[in-house]
């Protein structure tokens, strides 16, 4: 059978002897490629020749060159939506961050370069905004390093103003931050208790353990009960662990009163590193505005490096003492001008 189909096969040679094949000439050979350049770019253009069958039936017409897009425009054409993308992607975390932060309306757009000093002590408001700005700046170092800041002073004095700023700073570097008055996370906490609440205790003190900045204002305003108390130091205690950085505003100036309220093991971590106690010690900012109604707008100030001059473990600074702590604790008196820090380096 086999040598039956191979006999009806004609021989190779046998065919070759005949003469050349009729191989028809074809148009792609007949005319070569375009040689063109990208008007955009002067790039090289590249083409490709149309002679599909069934393309040339379709549309009707003769085998033809058709230029391709430029590469090199594509490729930055490319490039420059996956950047657009990229920024897109940016944005939408940091909308999504701020909106987390849960900064409101009001503060939203508070930024360190809108902090206008103002009256008679413009020199210690300075010290506060350097003193805010680098703690913004250095975030990485003081989230290793679990930096608390207490913001002391009277209403008015720009305490929120100058967290919301740092907090702006800190999510624009790809952290995580929480802006809550004390009476609203306590309320939030408390609502827990109920027997139809669809979230627990725990589950918020662990939310607050997630963050990377935690900013807690007005500290003092709570009733300051037992169960108070105990909320606010499981929360600060849990982020004290973690060595996580919190911020806490008080309008108590007395900083014995405030021991009261929030503990003295809450307190005594404020002097631990490079945690700092701050005072706003100067007017409110809506009164002097108020007694000055009328007058040009205070100049934009520049930001001042603060005074630094160690002296042993601890800083000096002038102006007005903060309220001793007993003997027992501290056996020096505690100074800290606007924006000058307290004493570090103690432990637990």
């Amino acid at each position: 059978m086999e040598k039956q189909v191979l006999s009806n096969v004609e021989a190779i040679g046998t065919i070759l002897k005949k003469g050349p094949l009729p191989f028809p000439i074809s148009p792609r050979n007949s005319s070569p490629e375009p040689e063109k350049r990208c008007p955009e770019c002067g790039a090289p253009l590249h083409s490709i020749f149309m002679d599909h069958p069934s393309y040339l039936k379709v549309t009707g017409k003769e085998p033809h060159w058709t230029e391709l897009p430029c590469e090199a425009c594509e490729r930055e054409r490319f490039l420059r939506e996956m950047e657009e993308r990229a920024k897109d992607a940016v944005q939408q975390r940091l909308n999504t961050l701020l909106a987390n932060s849960m900064l409101r309306e009001r503060f939203i757009d508070k930024t360190f370069e809108n902090f206008f000093p103002f009256g008679k002590d413009r020199e210690k408001q300075l010290r506060v905004l350097s003193i805010a700005r680098d703690f913004a700046g250095a975030f990485h170092r003081h989230r290793q390093s679990g930096t608390w800041l207490l913001f002391m002073g009277n209403v008015g004095t720009g305490k929120s103003h100058l967290c919301a700023a740092i907090i702006n700073e800190v999510i624009r570097s790809g952290c995580t931050a929480l802006f809550t008055k004390a009476p609203r996370l306590l309320r939030e906490v408390k609502d827990t208790f109920h027997r139809d609440s669809e979230i627990t205790q725990s589950e918020i003190i662990s939310r607050m353990g997630d963050i990377d900045l935690l900013v807690i204002d007005e500290v003092g305003i709570q009733f300051g009960t037992d169960t108070e108390r105990m909320i606010l130091y499981e929360i600060l205690d849990l982020r004290y662990e973690a060595m996580l950085p919190v911020i806490l505003t008080t309008n108590i100036t007395d900083l014995k009163s405030l021991e009261k309220l929030l503990g003295e093991r809450i307190i005594d971590r404020l002097f631990e590193g490079e945690s700092k106690i701050v005072v706003f010690e100067w007017e409110s900012h809506r009164r002097y505005q108020k007694s000055v109604s009328g007058a040009a707008p205070p100049r934009r100030a520049e930001p001042v490096t603060p005074p630094s001059g160690r002296t042993g473990k601890g800083f000096t600074a002038a102006g007005p003492a903060v309220p001793r702590l007993p003997e027992k604790r501290i056996a020096t008196s505690l100074r800290a001008d606007a924006g000058a820090p307290v004493p570090g380096g103690r432990r637990r």
